[in-house]
């Protein structure tokens, strides 16, 4: 119960706060964290469980970094390749050097310590970058590209600057653990490289070719914490265990619908990472220490934001506008250094004051990033010109169900050139469709991320061809919120469920019964001579009464 309870405080915040949030204007992430230090053991203490509420936290993470693995294939990441291994090796070389030279000199610390806080002020955040590059459609543009390989490359660095550690604080040599650790993350690349190519497939085909929802959410989730959890056995982070699940799954064609499935997990439990964030948040030490914070808020991001902006522009040559947005982006210190900070405190390399010193510096840059953030794109609007042209095409057509009419829909927009994208759920016709070199997507429409994987803000006709009224009530309701304008065809098998698809906003609805009973009514009028003029006339006439009493219900 008293997790329960602590679960509830914190969804209870977090609502509020985000909801103040919004009237507000200001990001959601602001407000999730504001909700953190006033529930949390340095505001009102109200959590109890906080040892529960951190794993469910970091849970979230786990769940963020397998969404963006299923958007990443090899070919993706071949992209990042040289922006991941150099830039992110000059970021955390620079940085980490810079830094510690300062703390050395400005503090007359010791070595060890000074090595441990450049490297604490490297890491940014994963977390809230890549949610806010989600959350603004941002992952495939050089810069949302760009930021991507350097954090992937951070949280890899987590690993060893995690081993040194403990000898940086004097207790014991990291040279066994060191080659231990390189030797368990072989064999996990190894084994995540044979379920992937012999495993994987055939696993989820007997999955998919159930059609049951909730045993395709399973399997992916089981998947998921599968290979985050050998990846933690293996000495890596949970997190990028997470990412390789997510980048193995992407090479299937099951990838779309396993994202939308994760989708409103990772919601949630970002939302309780961000208010665990919070609690670290002491505002009385805060105040008290509040000019020292502040300045060192403000030297942190002119170091890392002039370090990531001379790399970018400098060494790897990318466009200014994209070098500076990147540099200001990742200027944060991120929840890994969280990790390594108490790593660093139960070694002792640093004391509590110490600890609470750089989590305040800490949540405060990441308070700061939505809004720099927001910010740095004003000054930029040529940003948005660097998104990348999606592979659907404009003005298309959408058929939702490859079957009898799905496939007549196709054949006819393929006679007269209509573009046209394709969802369907029989893995054995996605498949084969695919090969083939159909616009098809694995997925199941009831889910908005499925719909807008298919181009929906970009389409003008939606076609529902399933025969399931329910499922086809939930995508007419989903289509027109996300594109009122939006045209929708919708097959179903019942006259009487016309009335309820208008109300939803269809724009037009197939009952089969009326085309049944039309078809037999022309063939019994051809039986008796009758011409195809008259035939067509009073076909015409018989459907526009028909729709015309059902439209008035409406």
């Amino acid at each position: 119960m008293i997790l329960l309870t602590d679960v509830v405080l914190v969804l209870g915040s977090a609502f509020v706060s985000s909801l103040i949030a919004h009237y507000l204007r200001i990001p959601n992430i602001i407000g999730f964290i504001v909700a953190g230090a006033l529930i949390g053991p340095y505001g009102l203490h109200l959590i109890k469980a906080k040892e529960a509420v951190h794993f469910l936290a970091e849970l979230g993470v786990v769940l963020l970094l397998f969404t963006i693995g299923l958007e990443f294939s090899p070919a993706h990441l071949a992209k990042l390749r040289r922006i991941a291994l150099l830039g992110g090796s000059l970021q955390i070389v620079t940085t980490l050097l810079i830094s510690g030279i300062f703390v050395y000199f400005a503090f007359k610390g010791s070595i060890p310590f000074a090595f441990f806080v450049g490297a604490y002020v490297a890491l940014s955040s994963t977390a809230i970058v890549l949610t806010l590059l989600q959350e603004r459609g941002e992952l495939e543009t050089p810069y949302g590209r760009a930021s991507l390989g350097i954090l992937l490359f951070q949280d890899m660095a987590i690993v060893p600057l995690m081993l040194l550690i403990p000898l940086l604080a004097g207790k014991h040599k990291a040279d066994v653990g060191l080659l231990l650790i390189l030797l368990k993350t072989f064999l996990l690349l190894g084994g995540a490289y044979v379920i992937s190519r012999w495993v994987l497939g055939f696993f989820m085909d007997i999955i998919a070719r159930t059609r049951n929802r909730e045993l395709f959410l399973l399997a992916t989730l089981t998947f998921c914490l599968a290979i985050a959890w050998a990846a933690y056995l293996a000495g890596l982070s949970l997190s990028l265990g997470a990412f390789l699940a997510g980048f193995i799954l992407a090479r299937s064609p099951y990838s779309h619908q396993a994202t939308a499935n994760i989708l409103p997990f990772k919601d949630l439990l970002i939302c309780i990472f961000f208010v665990s964030v919070g609690m670290f948040f002491d505002i009385r030490f805060f105040i008290s220490e509040i000019p020292v914070i502040l300045g060192a808020g403000l030297t942190i991001f002119i170091l890392k934001s002039s370090i990531i902006f001379g790399i970018l522009r400098f060494i790897l040559r990318y466009p200014l506008h994209v070098a500076f947005l990147v540099g200001v982006s990742l200027f944060q210190i991120g929840e890994f250094s969280f990790v390594l900070a108490q790593e660093a405190l139960k070694f002792e390399l640093i004391d509590l004051s110490i600890f609470q010193l750089l989590s305040s510096i800490s949540i405060l840059t990441m308070l700061l990033t939505p809004l720099v953030i927001a910010l740095a794109r004003r000054r930029l609007p040529m940003v948005a010109e660097d998104k990348v042209c999606p592979i659907v095409p404009e003005n298309h057509m959408i058929i939702v169900g490859l079957g009898v009419a799905g496939m007549a829909l196709r054949t006819a927009a393929k006679r007269v050139g209509i573009p046209y994208v394709i969802i369907e759920m029989n893995p054995d016709t996605v498949r084969r469709e695919k090969a083939a070199g159909e616009p098809i997507v694995f997925g199941d429409a009831t889910y908005e991320y499925i719909l807008r994987q298919a181009g929906l803000e970009k389409a003008k006709v939606l076609a529902v061809t399933i025969p399931d009224s329910k499922a086809a009530r939930v995508i007419v309701g989903l289509a027109k919120h996300v594109k009122p304008d939006i045209y929708t065809l919708v097959r179903t098998r019942y006259v009487a469920e016309m009335v309820s698809l208008l109300e939803l906003g269809a724009d037009e609805v197939v009952p089969e019964e009326l085309v049944a009973a039309l078809s037999m009514f022309a063939r019994v009028l051809r039986l008796y001579l009758v011409p195809e003029e008259d035939i067509r006339r009073y076909l015409e006439e018989f459907a526009n009464k028909h729709y015309a009493l059902f439209r008035k219900a409406v």
